[in-house]
């Protein structure tokens, strides 16, 4: 596992944001019931159906790349930035990821929430061995003592990337407006009940009939207010009457009725 943090690490940032540490606490105890060759069976079996594609293969090929060995230099590196953000998207969401791109063999990508850009190297690198495709990326921006947007996206991959800084509620609709269609939402950023909300119906016009929408954080808890609050993402697809999937963190829906 790359997300491995050491003990003072963990306890340092828990005294700096507190209510942040109780809800990761809470969401991590949520998560270590669930089997990972089991979550792993499930994605593959909804890619495989959907796409028509041995998603088995694709995950093994991600492990068998360089991405693996480049993630993991990069996450020993985090320590020289004091101020680093506990959360990174753990490997198998980032396979779950990568297996969609692979899968999907998109075009056009939108994503929001880009932190150090986990989600995103591991996006890129699916779009470099489909051989095509342009991933753009809505975030806010890190502060001067975080890692950069691009901190875990090799510089090979970047030639396919668009990265815009700033406030998603006003360059989300902006930016869809402007492609027109789009083949993929991922969404990764604010993860409250209603902006999680407000994005996938934002950007749900947009998705091609044969496109896809996914979200990271689809088992987390929205508010600490309502623990056993339902999540958005499965919310939006019963409303919309779409096929999806959940797969440990990763949500991913089709309009193909389940």
């Amino acid at each position: 596992m790359i997300n491995s943090i050491p003990t003072a690490t963990l306890l340092m940032k828990a005294g700096r944001h507190p209510l942040r540490a109780v809800r990761r606490l809470m969401e991590t105890a949520r998560l270590s019931r669930l089997s990972n060759p089991r979550e792993r069976e499930v994605a593959e079996r909804f890619l495989s159906d959907v796409f028509h594609v041995d998603a088995r293969a694709i995950v093994e090929e991600c492990r068998r790349s360089e991405v693996g060995a480049w993630m993991q230099r990069r996450h020993a590196e985090l320590e020289e930035f004091p101020g680093y953000r506990l959360g990174s998207t753990p490997t198998f969401d980032l396979e779950t990821i990568y297996s969609l791109v692979r899968a999907l063999r998109p075009t056009v990508i939108v994503e929001t929430g880009v932190c150090y850009g986990a989600s995103s190297a591991y996006i890129l690198e699916a779009l470099r061995d489909n051989g095509h495709g342009v991933l753009y990326s809505i975030d806010l921006g890190n502060t001067p003592d975080e890692p950069p947007n691009d901190f875990f996206v090799r510089p090979a991959l970047k030639d396919a990337w668009r990265l815009i800084i700033g406030d998603v509620r006003q360059e989300l609709p902006r930016l869809l407006a402007q492609l027109g269609q789009i083949d993929l939402f991922h969404h990764d950023s604010l993860h409250t009940y209603e902006h999680m909300t407000w994005e996938y119906e934002t950007a749900f016009p947009y998705v091609a009939p044969n496109g896809a929408l996914s979200s990271h954080d689809v088992r987390i808890i929205t508010s600490l207010s309502n623990p056993f609050q339902r999540n958005p993402f499965s919310a939006f697809c019963e409303r919309h009457n779409l096929r999806s999937v959940e797969a440990r963190n990763v949500g991913i829906a089709t309009r193909g009725k389940n």
